[in-house]
């Protein structure tokens, strides 16, 4: 949701996309060609390398530009979304496990009020780890909560703006990216590329292992076996790297929120806040406006006789 579409053949859709579908070709000719089918096909591929070479090329990269425009579809999938997705299946391993981190965090500050400075290093830095991995991992409230661990961490840091400065994130995130450099741009676009990468290998595999499954039930037989097993390994361990992938991508997400805000504030020429509760008032008032066209809710803009607001007043008002 926070993408944007690469141009074609540059690196990033060659990594993310076109490579997923150069090996998902070249793992469905070995498929085929080990249960008996496409001999004549491949052989007259092997017989003139410029075809047969042109050929592949031009199969992956149609298959890549496929996989780009599913890319919106594929993550909200992933994510649970969907009246039929049977990934809402498991929702409630999702809501177990957000409740037992926070069941060891409550733990954990309890036996730190009743032991204040004899509280063990060891169970402040678990708790450092468990604080961690539910901000990474989870939004911020139950009600948020999607049925996969991969949605679960996207809406980590789609929440993160209006948890800490009240900006909605969606429409938000398209404000910031008007003033992100071209430099710092290249960093998310990259940290998205990796996501893409296993998304789609991800679900590449499944269709591979799909594949050999019905060829192995039509044909009543398993040859090269180890074909199948190299894909449930690959379709088993894409989910772990998707979500890790996801995670770094999540913190240039949140990083671009916290240093470019102020930039976006000045962009829009609103008055600076005197407080971090004007702030959040302020961006607040400011969500609200784009999403609902409501120009009334538009903070006020800065004159050239503002001043810089007075330290002194605003530690008085934040108290």
């Amino acid at each position: 949701m926070f993408g944007e579409l690469p141009k074609l053949f540059e690196r990033n859709f060659v990594m993310a996309f076109f490579l997923p579908f150069v090996i998902f070709v070249a793992m469905v000719t070995e498929i085929t060609s080990s249960f008996g089918y496409g001999q004549t096909l491949l052989a007259s591929m092997q017989s003139d390398l410029i075809i047969g070479t042109t050929l592949f090329g031009v199969i992956s990269w149609l298959g890549g530009i496929f996989l780009l425009v599913s890319n919106h579809g594929l993550y909200r999938f992933l994510e649970g979304y969907g009246d039929w997705n049977p990934l809402k299946l498991i929702g409630k391993l999702q809501k177990r496990k957000y409740n037992k981190l926070l069941e060891k965090i409550d733990e954990l500050d309890d036996q730190f009020r009743e032991q204040k400075e004899t509280f063990p290093r060891e169970q402040r830095n678990k708790r450092s780890r468990l604080m961690r991995e539910l901000a990474e991992r989870f939004p911020d409230r139950e009600d948020l909560l999607l049925p996969t661990g991969f949605g679960n961490i996207l809406r980590s840091f789609e929440t993160y703006p209006r948890v800490m400065y009240g900006i909605e994130s969606i429409d938000g995130w398209s404000r910031i990216l008007a003033i992100v450099p071209k430099d710092y741009r290249e960093l998310l676009d990259n940290a998205k590329t990796q996501v893409d990468f296993w998304v789609n290998v991800g679900f590449l595999s499944i269709v591979l292992f799909l594949e050999y499954i019905g060829f192995a039930i039509y044909a009543q037989s398993m040859p090269d076996w180890w074909i199948a097993a190299i894909i449930l390994v690959i379709m088993l361990i894409s989910p772990h790297f998707a979500e890790e992938s996801a995670i770094g991508w999540g913190n240039y997400i949140k990083a671009s929120f916290d240093v470019f805000t102020p930039k976006l504030r000045e962009s829009l020429g609103f008055t600076l806040p005197i407080n971090r509760d004007a702030e959040e008032r302020q961006w607040v008032a400011f969500s609200q406006a784009i999403i609902y066209r409501l120009p009334e809710r538009m903070p006020e803009l800065k004159s050239e006789t503002d001043e810089k607001p007075d330290p002194k007043k605003a530690a008085k008002l934040s108290k």
